[in-house]
């Protein structure tokens, strides 16, 4: 297994793979000669990857949907639904979440690091295109919704008839915030990984637990996703494409779901053999 991490040491930037408690310097992602070692303890984790872009994929879980059967959840959603976030709000392990005062959650999840541009591939060809994973937190402001909400004229699809509705907006307020991008922290190559469509997912804010499942939950396999962005549009090396997250520990209408900001208190999203990445709060001041 390879752990590939961009790091900090007395304030010059570094790649590097990590070997126990060391991390080794090398020049690239193909690079085999290993240069000058450093503690972990002696380092400043960067963002492992500076993305050419973030696609993120929305409710790819039934509990996310407010179901709990996957072939339920597939036929209400049909097919792999996405978004971006700006690759300028990623932020690093160990950086601070700024929060807005009244509403945060964690949405934890896989990132999936292409290596090359990819376009139009089968799902015999994914693996070819995969630097590795790294652990994603989809930070969501869930009161952002609705202020993207509005009334407008419509032609209803249940009985055809042209009228004011309700129209839900984009994904924007709510999730492209500064800082709500957390990704690390570390890429981990797929050798050693197995299966990573059954590895245990979890979230914690400030030491309780908040979500925990599978990425055995996913309505669309990592291998789906990636099939379904290439079709639709030629991605850059270093895209970051996250999975969809998984349900809320006793939650039943997951789009009202919410915690209250505290300052420094630790979110964490952790998955299965990739990592565990930690980020405090910084409750933002408002404008």
């Amino acid at each position: 297994m390879t752990r590939y991490l961009t790091f900090y040491y007395k304030n010059i930037k570094k790649l590097g793979v990590i070997e126990g408690n060391y991390v080794y310097e090398i020049s690239d992602f193909n690079s085999e000669k290993k240069g000058e070692a450093y503690r972990l303890d002696e380092i400043v984790f960067d963002i492992p990857i500076t993305p050419s872009a973030i696609v993120c994929t929305l409710v790819n879980t039934p509990k996310m949907l407010g179901v709990e059967s996957k072939e339920e959840a597939k036929e209400m959603i049909k097919s792999p639904k996405f978004f971006l976030k700006l690759p300028t709000i990623a932020i690093a392990h160990k950086q601070p979440i700024l929060s807005p005062a009244d509403a945060i959650r964690p949405e934890v999840e896989i990132a999936v690091i292409i290596k090359k541009k990819m376009k139009g591939i089968s799902k015999a060809e994914v693996k070819d295109y995969i630097l590795g994973y790294s652990v994603f937190n989809d930070i969501t402001y869930p009161p952002g919704l609705k202020e993207d909400g509005y009334y407008a004229f419509r032609r209803d699809p249940i009985d055809g008839k042209v009228k004011k509705m309700y129209v839900r907006g984009t994904h924007f307020r709510n999730k492209v915030r500064d800082t709500f991008a957390p990704i690390g922290p570390y890429i981990v190559t797929e050798d050693e990984i197995g299966d990573v469509n059954s590895l245990m997912m979890r979230s914690y804010y400030n030491n309780k637990l908040i979500q925990e499942g599978s990425s055995e939950e996913f309505i669309f396999s990592i291998e789906d996703i990636l099939v379904e962005l290439s079709k639709i549009v030629t991605l850059p090396p270093f895209t970051i494409i996250t999975t969809g997250s998984i349900g809320y520990i006793n939650v039943e209408d997951v789009s009202e779901f919410y915690l209250k900001p505290i300052n420094n208190a630790v979110m964490v999203a952790e998955v299965e053999k990739i990592g565990k990445l930690e980020n405090p709060t910084i409750i933002e001041k408002p404008y």
